[in-house]
């Protein structure tokens, strides 16, 4: 948070409040230049994720090594099920967007559109589950895998504008209604 490179992306480029940033404890990693995205399940940490600022870093993205892939987002499962339905988008930056624009009910597959864990299992107790991956062709190949692997009588693909990438672009541009 020290950083105002590291506000200047969260703020700016992905638009985000400093409401959402306390949050989801969004952080700076000096050494990595990265945004630290920190991972919870069952309210302990379990993933440190990284978004690398430098420009030409070798990865965007990174985490710890060896530790568990979960879900971003756990606590939207809980909000889900009172909601009788859930919002799955791709990426971490996506589900924060959502959540700040009142989808409380988000999550996030960790490891991005091609992670599945245990955790699909607890969409099993959600009516409704409403798929909202990248506007490109692999997400919108993921966004079917999901609905297949979850069943495709409760799942909607939600379809983005022209022009829009992902739910962080959406929500940028406009908001909840």
């Amino acid at each position: 948070r020290d950083s105002p490179i590291a506000m200047d992306y969260l703020k700016i480029q992905r638009g985000l409040s400093d409401d959402t940033i306390a949050h989801f404890k969004l952080g700076y990693d000096p050494d990595k230049d990265a945004i630290s995205i920190p991972e919870y399940k069952r309210g302990e940490l379990i993933n440190i994720k990284y978004r690398h600022l430098t420009e030409d870093s070798k990865l965007r993205y990174s985490q710890e090594k060896g530790c568990e892939v979960w879900i971003f987002n756990e606590d939207g499962i809980d909000i889900a099920k009172e909601k009788g339905g859930i919002l799955i988008v791709e990426g971490q930056f996506d589900a924060m967007s959502a959540w700040q624009a009142g989808f409380k009910n988000v999550i996030s597959p960790s490891s991005g559109k091609d992670s599945y864990a245990i955790w699909i299992e607890m969409l099993d107790a959600i009516p409704k589950v409403y798929i909202a991956y990248d506007n490109d062709k692999p997400g919108k190949s993921a966004s079917v895998q999901m609905a297949e692997r979850i069943g495709t009588e409760k799942s909607f693909e939600i379809v983005y504008p022209e022009g829009i990438k992902d739910a962080n672009d959406y929500f940028k541009q406009n908001d909840s209604e």
